[in-house]
C-alpha cells in the first residue's frame, strides 16, 4: 500500500460515516445522543476497516440519457420477465443456459460495476464473474439455444454499456462510445 493510500485510509469520510450512524440509529429505534455517539464511531471504524479505495468519476450526468436508460431498462425488465414466464409453461421444454465471455469498451470500475448490475437485475441473465484488465464480464444465460442466441446477448450487454455511457459518460467518453458504435455498423 502506498504513503497516498495509506493517508487516504484513515481520512474521515463524512458522508460514510452519517450514513452508517443514521443506519444504525434506525436499527436501535433510538433516537439519543449516546446512541448518535455510538453510531458515529461505529461508523468511523467501519469506514477505516473496510475501506475501499475511491473511484474516479469524471463524467456528466445527461438527463436525456438517463432517462432513455430508464425507459429501456424498465421494457428489458417487464420483456424477460414475459418471456420467461411464457417458457415455463412450455411443455417438454429442453433449456440450453450457458456462460458467454463479453469484452466492455469502456476502461473504467464505475461503468463496468453499473453495467453488470443492470444486466444481473434482468431476469434469465446474472454476472458470475467480472475481470478488471482485461475488461470482461461473464454472464451465465438462461438460455442459448444457437449462436444467434449468443451474438444477441453479447450485443445487448454492449448496449446497456452504450446507454450507461450516455447517461453517465463524459463527452469524449460519449464521443467514443459513439465512433465504436458507427464503427461496428455494417
Amino acid at each position: 500500500m502506498s504513503e497516498s493510500t495509506r493517508k487516504l485510509r484513515w481520512r474521515l469520510q463524512w458522508r460514510a460515516v452519517l450514513l452508517l450512524a443514521l443506519v444504525w440509529v434506525l436499527l436501535w429505534g433510538e433516537f439519543s445522543l449516546l446512541n448518535i455517539l455510538y453510531g458515529l464511531v461505529l461508523g468511523w471504524i467501519v469506514s477505516v476497516v473496510f475501506w475501499l479505495a475511491p473511484i474516479r468519476y469524471y463524467g456528466t450526468v445527461h438527463l436525456g440519457g438517463l432517462i432513455k436508460l430508464a425507459v429501456l431498462q424498465l421494457w428489458d425488465l417487464a420483456t424477460a420477465s414475459i418471456q420467461l414466464a411464457a417458457m415455463a409453461f412450455q411443455p417438454g421444454l429442453k433449456l440450453r443456459p450457458g456462460v458467454i465471455k463479453v469484452r466492455l469498451k469502456s476502461n473504467s470500475d464505475l461503468y463496468q460495476v453499473a453495467v453488470a448490475e443492470l444486466i444481473s437485475i434482468v431476469p434469465g441473465t446474472l454476472v458470475v464473474e467480472t475481470m478488471r484488465r482485461p475488461r470482461l464480464l461473464y454472464l451465465h444465460v438462461f438460455h442459448l439455444p444457437d449462436a444467434a442466441a449468443v451474438r444477441k446477448q453479447r450485443k445487448h450487454a454492449l448496449m446497456i454499456e452504450d446507454r450507461v455511457l450516455h447517461a453517465f459518460g463524459s463527452d469524449d467518453e460519449v464521443r467514443a462510445a459513439d465512433q465504436r458504435r458507427e464503427g461496428a455498423s455494417p
